[in-house]
């Protein structure tokens, strides 16, 4: 529920008049263990309905209390009987005291958040019902008695627990979704706990077990600390509001059932121990409740913090990829680098040896006068025509099987793997007729107008036994087989270029 600036004009009233109602109905059913002997003292549950309200709706809860004694009045001599208007005005100062404290004394509105929170009400309830009291003392003479056995302390202590009752109830349920709520109220174990509170309020009450009756403690302690440590704050704190009405509700069928301790009534006596264990249990569901909320932020920031470990994880994987990439690419052209395919090139051999034996055959390329090209029309053009012969290079490479590479400057190299020095020989031939074909224009050459290319091919035919090879012996057979196509493009340019030369 939003504070009262925050709502509509016209709902301003309705909250009023609703709230005073209800005041009214609960100081009707207070009212019922008041003038009768019972075996619990008075509870003003009124007292907790203001307490609640002036924490949500701030000094809007005011004029609850008054409306609230009027209506709750049989007559209409007593409505305006003096005693009845200094019960209502002296509960409206004291809520009026309580809206200007709580809020100051708490963090936020959630009674339940924290033990400073719960204290804080508590003790902002417990001044306000103080100012209640001195101020109907002022009228009423009954109330001047503050000795154990005078009203002043009854009326005081029936206003604290009608709070410690009602209040932490009402402030769990107002303004929040019922529905989950209203699901936990219906499952087995809480309709238990129900039953167990109104067991506990018949054996103390009607002294079915008078040895439990003596002691209220042993039954009502263990039942608010079963709510507080395995229900939710809604859940346990409508089963304290349960055990509350059905202890003040059955008459006692024996007055000289509980006696005094230290000169102190019955009334008193289980009022104060009511009180007391109601604290105790919601000083328990407070800190459950503030373990699990932590348990669940710990375990939110422990899944985010996994998600967050993962992405990083993700993105560092990309980046490594992305890095591998970069290390293992030539920027200008797009092919592999030289350093990548040397390792492409041990790997592939290896891998032939290790199958039974196979071909490999490389071809070394140069550009024909890439100089003079560059010279002729500029560093610019010049990569560009490097990025047009690549492409074509691209256009030979079977995927996942063969490398085309930037072996250097103007030259490049191909790698086939699975392929004859015949075969190898045939597609470098294809290459060359291919990139005569795109009529790449180069004025200054002197071998053709078009660029044009020198290719040299050598090839090797592997066998089982070159996987147990020494690595020396092994490093040797690779340069034995570039040495070669090295020679072989020599020879090409030798013999006028625009050429492949195969042995």
């Amino acid at each position: 529920m939003p504070r009262a600036i925050e709502l509509e004009p016209g709902a301003h009233l309705r909250l009023v008049l609703s709230a005073s109602v209800a005041y009214a109905v609960l100081a009707l059913l207070s009212g019922l263990s008041g003038p009768r002997d019972t075996a619990l003292a008075e509870l003003w549950l009124p007292a907790g309905l203001s307490a609640a309200l002036a924490l949500r709706i701030g000094l809007w809860a005011v004029p609850i209390p008054v409306l609230g004694t009027l209506l709750s009045q049989p007559s209409t001599a007593a409505l305006f009987s003096p005693s009845v208007l200094v019960v209502g005005l002296t509960h409206a100062c004291a809520t009026a005291l309580l809206a200007a404290l709580a809020p100051w004394w708490m963090r936020g509105q959630d009674l339940l958040a924290s033990l400073r929170n719960l204290l804080a009400f508590l003790a902002a309830a417990a001044l306000s019902a103080l100012l209640s009291t001195l101020m109907a003392a002022l009228v009423l003479p009954e109330l001047r008695d503050w000795s154990l056995q005078g009203n002043a302390l009854g009326w005081w202590g029936s206003e604290i627990a009608g709070v410690i009752v009602l209040a932490p109830a009402l402030l769990c349920w107002i303004g929040r979704p019922a529905a989950p709520r209203l699901r936990e109220l219906q499952r087995p174990k809480f309709l238990l706990l129900l039953l167990g509170c109104l067991l506990a309020a018949v054996t103390i009450n009607l002294g079915v077990i008078k040895v439990l009756a003596l002691r209220p403690l042993t039954l009502l302690l263990p039942l608010t600390l079963w709510g507080a440590l395995r229900f939710s704050p809604a859940a346990a704190t409508t089963a304290n509001v349960v055990l509350a009405l059905g202890l003040s509700l059955p008459p006692d069928q024996d007055e000289k059932l509980l006696q005094s301790f230290s000169g102190l009534e019955s009334q008193e006596l289980l009022e104060l121990t009511l009180a007391t264990t109601l604290f105790v249990g919601l000083v328990v569901l407070v800190v459950s409740n503030t373990r699990s909320r932590t348990s669940r932020q710990l375990a939110q920031l422990a899944g985010s913090l996994e998600r967050t470990v993962s992405e990083r994880t993700d993105e560092l994987a990309q980046a490594n990829a992305r890095l591998r990439q970069l290390s293992q690419t030539d920027s200008l052209t797009g092919l592999a680098n030289r350093r990548h395919f040397d390792a492409l090139l041990r790997e592939q051999w290896q891998r032939l040896a290790a199958a039974g034996g196979g071909d490999l055959a490389v071809a070394l390329i140069d550009i024909d006068h890439f100089k003079l090209y560059n010279d002729h029309y500029g560093h610019q053009a010049g990569d560009c025509c490097l990025q047009q012969v690549a492409q074509r290079l691209k256009a030979q490479v079977r995927d996942g099987r063969d490398c085309a590479a930037r072996y250097g400057g103007e030259e490049f190299v191909l790698l086939w793997s699975g392929v004859t020095g015949a075969q190898a020989a045939a597609m470098a031939e294809r290459l060359l007729q291919d990139l005569r074909g795109r009529q790449i224009e180069h004025a200054a050459s002197p071998v053709a107008a078009v660029v044009s290319l020198s290719i040299g091919v050598a090839s090797v035919r592997l066998s089982h036994q070159d996987v147990s090879a020494p690595a020396d012996e092994r490093h040797q057979q690779i340069e034995h087989l570039l040495k070669q196509a090295d020679q072989r493009l020599y020879a090409a340019k030798a013999g006028g270029r625009d050429r492949v030369c195969v042995g």
